[in-house]
């Protein structure tokens, strides 16, 4: 079930969202499919994993300490969960949802009533002036949020950022800008001959498709991500398992970064408890796995099972 936290009149300092500079329709299909890929199975969904028979979720700590970690957590999920384990992973979810569209995930920590939330902001037009966060609304979200302008200390953000080792903010936003370059169905030229009933005859539409694979092969080399693609046609068997390892490597880097931030934060509100996650494969458990294909002591069959969330 969804959250509503507008039921417990709780009122946030920092506008949510900005629909104004959204970009409805306009959205690459390769962007699109990449972002969604980033976050999807980054955790059990629902806590609930077939292959990984020793996952766990546990809160260690006192027990009153341990029932606010699971409050704020619960915060950070996108649905409301009872059960620690379906929290911890749609607290964990979501985070790599907000990171995979924007590089970075901004939360407000909001006290109410002697209670803490988390409520979670776009980043766009954020600006950190020494202690404090400056909040510019665009001027087509002024009779949504009423003002121009918000302004709140810099103790009151939380903030995760795409990690270094994936190439931080900046390096995950040139990837998005590049995926943007070529599109699966062609240039614009093309797409609105076609629009009109016009065959471009000296246009190699084939040629401009595989040009568009190799691109997006090189941009996204880092995280090894495969465009939904395992055919066999264009690269051997091994070196589809190999990419397929290498995002799975990606995202154990994404998740442990994330499950790091969040404990960060529980001591940040001095709540002496923290989220430890057991049982999925670790960034360098996926190190030592690809070592093991490349020496053929691993089938393909067995890499996928030990790394299958």
């Amino acid at each position: 079930m969804r959250r509503h936290r507008a039921q417990l009149n709780i009122k946030p300092c920092l506008a949510t969202r900005f629909p104004s500079l959204s970009k409805g329709l306009d959205i690459d299909l390769d962007v699109n499919m990449f972002t969604e890929d980033v976050h999807l199975a980054i955790m059990p969904i629902g806590g609930r994993t077939y292959k990984q028979e020793d996952f766990a979720v546990e809160f260690q700590g006192k027990e009153p300490d341990c029932e606010r970690a699971k409050g704020i957590v619960g915060e950070l999920g996108e649905f409301d969960r009872y059960d620690p384990t379906g929290m911890a992973c749609d607290a964990v979810e979501n985070i790599a949802r907000y990171l995979a569209w924007e590089g970075q995930a901004v939360f407000e920590i909001i006290e109410h009533k002697d209670k803490i939330y988390v409520n979670g902001f776009t980043p766009k037009n954020l600006f950190k002036l020494f202690n404090w966060y400056l909040q510019i609304i665009p001027p087509g979200d002024w009779d949504l949020w009423k003002r121009k302008f918000s302004f709140v200390n810099k103790g009151k953000v939380w903030k995760v950022e795409i990690p270094h080792e994936l190439g931080g903010v900046r390096g995950y936003k040139k990837i998005l800008k590049k995926l943007r370059r070529y599109n699966r169905l062609g240039p614009g030229f093309y797409r609105r001959d076609l629009e009109r009933g016009i065959l471009q005859g000296d246009f190699d539409l084939l040629k401009y498709v595989r040009d568009s694979e190799i691109y997006c092969n090189r941009v996204t080399r880092s995280w090894g991500w495969n465009r939904r693609d395992w055919g066999q046609e264009k690269c051997t068997e091994f070196y589809s398992f190999y990419k397929m390892l290498s995002f799975k490597y990606a995202q154990a880097l994404l998740r442990e970064h994330i499950l790091e931030e969040i404990n960060r934060l529980l001591d940040r509100l001095e709540i002496k408890c923290k989220l430890i996650v057991t049982g999925l494969p670790t960034s360098g458990d996926i190190s030592q796995i690809i070592n093991d294909m490349r020496e053929g002591e691993l089938s393909f069959s067995a890499v996928s099972d030990k790394v299958a969330i």
